[in-house]
């Protein structure tokens, strides 16, 4: 009887053992317990948590087995287990269970209604949830793998995610895939699924499912992968938090992954929203609320291939989708969407005896097509030019530093126009020569018909004003009784030859074959010397716009209305041909919205000249530091400055396809557009780094002393954190309104850095605010500004390795939630005293000294 007993006891520890149930929060599961309840599996970093939950919103019905963000005030679910099979929130029995076999189940009752289909013949399985927010089981006892939540995401991607894309031989292996929410209240599987293209043009797509659960609608498309973002959505760096392509997409097998890893610890999520959109989200630390950092906008275009094949979309001006056929092409006579061409191309077998051959019509700005092939062996521009003009099957093709050579053998469709300039790539699109010779003909017929009623309108007026003229002087003579054969030279009659006598005085030595070769390289256009002497009224005082270290600039007016800048060299000037030709050969390469463009140059003997566009409000410093102008920048003006500057530099640095150091960044050199819209400009000083160089030594130190880093000024060492140096001066100048050079009457320091840090180390940062607009500021304004002046003293700090580079700047600047780290004090700040200053003063006799604002050229050690 005792034995019977014993044996009873000891078979009901081990039922009992094989539902251990976790009824409080606990790190890892193990093989055979159990989460039921309130019972939650956290990670070791408190990030994320596993629990059953109610959908918010829901009527409180169904219960999932869920990953979601421990510290977020709204919940928040990146991944669900059971979305297809909710449990019963009336069962009284519902749990997920990691059995003995190594397979995790979530049970209601008795019944299975989600499990992972795992096996560990060793036993000893565990799950566990990551500081990623992963949920991983393992088992044996080397800990293998068995199976992992981030293979099987539902709408949400995390970093430490992957997008994988595995294709054999062009069919697809295997493949990563995102579904939405049925709604926000349910996670049921929804109507659209993101993933890669499975043809494997490395393209991310977003179908709409069928009424039979198929993805048999293509929603959106992200366009190609062009290095650091997609081609289809121009206005934000992915690379920034995180992507990464990793594969190939000229081959027909292998694997493409994106990764997503952000470079801090703030949590970042990417989610698929019901409604067929992508939304990224950043946690904030402080208030455990969601910020919204990007988001797909809904726009006219938005559709996949709105205007059907070789048509392009774009916006309207009431907002409508504007759809118009590519040059060569014509409206389909069928009443259906989309264009036909409207000549045949002539290496089409049924025109093999047109004449003329192909040509390239020009699209830029635009959306990509779909369905293009990388041709993987061309490396440049013009070999993918002659690719595609040698190949009949060829109708299309682009080339980028990014992209690489793309081509198109198919209609062409999903083609979107970028509003914005800059945005977007360029399209060479084949047509026939004489759909391009008409184009010209007819715009040269126009301009003929233009040109011969001017030349008619001015002779009508120049006769009228000569008769008038003679008849004036034919009274005088007759008055004063001078014959009719004596003539004098009158300041009138050489005011009717502008263009002789400019070409006259500014005509120079022969040293314009090497100069106009440089110009040739830029692939700027050239303007005449006439031109511009025109343009500007002989370059008159009055339209003098200002003067720096290479000379001035004047206001002009082109023949077809257009203000521009022209800064013309002087012969005289520090800066001479070297600073010209890298303006000229360097600036023409680049386009962004916070560079100022370069619209031309002029070589003509010892002239040089460079055309730009004309900024109304001129340059920053002079806002800045007029006292009586100053307060027309208030902050939410000057924030939108820093930030347009930081943009620039972000291009600069890390975005086009040439990496360049400024060199000479100041406040004189941002000018302001009419929305007062921040652009660098004056890129004689910049040079150009390779991909993979960091660091560069000069023995010919060029700059304005003030803005010069530490290790540039006194070693001849730079790189892109001596542009970041420069910006933290700028900045703080920005938010005090005064010169880097004015503050040596203050006590302890004679530059602003060390007045920032001053005033900012003993907690006073906020009344480094310009007096001007302080009063007016905000309380949000005032801790914009004093995070700005953090920023700043993290910039100016005088060991590069320690100053932040221009994408974490860009991002901290967007975002008030993550916290800078602590700046190293000034060493290299020029200090004084008052008894220093005084033996100065006594010395020199007067009671005010002046502070060197100048560009220099040249620094050499004697």
């Amino acid at each position: 009887m005792a034995r019977a007993t014993c044996t009873s006891l000891a078979l009901l520890i081990f039922f009992l053992s094989l539902d251990v149930r976790v009824d409080a929060a606990t790190a890892i599961l193990a093989q055979g317990q159990s989460l039921a309840g309130d019972a939650t599996l956290t990670s070791s970093n408190g990030a994320f948590s596993l629990s059953f939950f109610t959908p918010h919103g829901g009527d409180g019905s169904r219960l999932y087995l869920g990953v979601q963000y421990a510290k977020a005030v709204e919940q928040t679910v990146p991944w669900v287990a059971n979305r297809d099979a909710p449990v019963s929130a009336a069962a009284s029995s519902h749990s997920a269970t990691l059995t003995e076999s190594g397979d995790l189940q979530v049970l209601e009752g008795e019944s299975v209604v989600w499990r992972t289909n795992t096996y560990s013949s060793a036993g000893n399985a565990t799950l566990t949830l990551q500081d990623n927010g992963n949920l991983v089981l393992t088992g044996g006892a080397q800990a293998v793998q068995l199976w992992q939540s981030f293979d099987y995401p539902t709408d949400t991607f995390v970093p430490g995610m992957r997008i994988t894309l595995d294709r054999l031989n062009g069919a697809v292996a295997r493949q990563t895939l995102f579904t939405s929410w049925r709604n926000p209240d349910d996670p049921a599987p929804g109507n659209f699924t993101l993933g890669q293209d499975p043809l494997g043009s490395a393209q991310l797509y977003i179908w709409r499912s069928g009424q039979d659960g198929s993805r048999n609608t293509t929603y959106w498309r992200s366009g190609q992968w062009a290095n650091n973002n997609f081609v289809g959505i121009p206005w934000r760096s992915l690379n920034l938090y995180g992507f990464q392509l990793a594969g190939d997409p000229s081959k027909s097998s292998g694997a493409m992954t994106y990764t997503f890893n952000t470079f801090n610890s703030s949590l970042y999520r990417f989610v698929l929203q019901p409604n067929g959109t992508e939304t990224c989200y950043m946690l904030l630390d402080a208030t455990g609320a969601w910020e919204v950092v990007w988001s797909q906008p809904i726009i006219p275009c938005h559709g996949y291939n709105a205007c059907g094949q070789n048509a392009e979309c774009s916006s309207g001006d009431h907002g409508q989708a504007v759809c118009t056929c590519l040059k060569g092409f014509e409206p389909t006579t069928s009443g259906g969407e989309g264009c036909v061409r409207s000549s045949q191309l002539t290496c089409s077998e049924r025109n093999v005896s047109m004449s003329g051959g192909d040509r390239f019509a020009e699209l830029g700005g635009v959306k990509l097509p779909d369905f293009a092939t990388w041709e993987s062996t061309v490396s440049n521009a013009e070999s993918c030019r002659q690719w595609c003009l040698a190949n009949c099957t060829c109708v299309a093709y682009s080339y980028s530093s990014g992209t690489g050579c793309l081509t198109w053998n198919q209609e062409l469709v999903d083609i979107y126009h970028f509003p914005t300039t800059g945005e977007g790539y360029d399209l060479y699109i084949k047509v026939p020569a004489s759909v391009l010779d008409s184009d010209s003909d007819s715009k040269r017929r126009r301009w003929t018909r233009v040109i011969v009623s001017v030349v008619i309108a001015v002779a009508f007026v120049l006769a009228a004003c000569g008769f008038l003229l003679w008849k004036c002087r034919r009274r005088i003579r007759e008055k004063l009784g001078v014959g009719a054969g004596v003539e004098k030279k009158t300041g009138a009659s050489l005011m009717l030859r502008p263009g002789r006598e400019a070409k006259k005085e500014f005509s120079g030595p022969k040293q314009q074959a090497e100069h106009e070769e440089d110009a040739e390289k830029s692939e700027l256009p050239l303007f005449s010397l006439e031109t511009l002497a025109a343009a500007t009224g002989g370059f008159s005082e009055s339209t003098k716009l200002g003067q720096g270290g290479f000379g001035l600039v004047y206001k002009g007016r082109l023949p077809g209305g257009e203000e521009v800048a022209v800064k013309r060299l002087s012969k005289s000037s520090g800066q001479g041909c070297e600073e010209f030709k890298n303006e000229v050969i360097l600036f023409s390469k680049l386009q962004h919205r916070n560079l100022v463009r370069i619209l031309g140059c002029c070589i003509q003997g010892t002239e040089k000249m460079l055309v730009y566009e004309y900024m109304p409000n001129k340059s920053l410093d002079a806002f800045l530091f007029d006292p009586e102008r100053r307060g027309l920048l208030d902050w939410k003006t000057r924030l939108h400055i820093i930030e347009g500057i930081a943009r620039g530099l972000l291009y600069l640095h890390r975005d086009s396809r040439l990496r360049v150091v400024h060199r000479d960044l100041k406040a004189s050199n941002i000018l302001l557009d009419r929305d007062m819209n921040p652009k660098i400009s004056d890129f004689g000083m910049a040079r150009i780094f390779g991909g993979d160089q960091n660091q560069e030594n000069t023995n010919r130190v060029v700059g304005t002393i003030g803005y010069m880093s530490p290790e540039y000024a006194m070693e001849g060492m730079f790189s892109v954190r001596s542009d970041m140096y420069s910006f933290g001066i700028l900045i703080l100048e920005i938010i005090t309104g005064q010169k880097n050079s004015s503050f040596h009457h203050m006590e302890g320091s004679l530059n602003i850095v060390g007045y920032a840090w001053q005033m900012w180390n003993a907690d006073k940062g906020e009344q480094l605010m310009d007096p001007s607009i302080r009063a007016s500021s905000s309380a949000s304004a005032s801790r914009e500004a004093l995070r700005c002046v953090h920023m700043a003293l993290l910039c100016v700090q005088d060991h590069a390795g320690d100053r932040p580079d221009i994408p974490y700047v860009v991002l901290a600047l967007g975002s008030d939630s993550s916290l800078l780290p602590m700046p190293r004090p000034p060493t290299f700040t020029l200090q004084c005293t008052s008894s220093d200053r005084d033996t100065f003063i006594r010395e020199r006799g007067d009671e005010s000294y002046s502070a060197c604002d100048l560009t220099v050229t040249m620094l050499q050690g004697r």
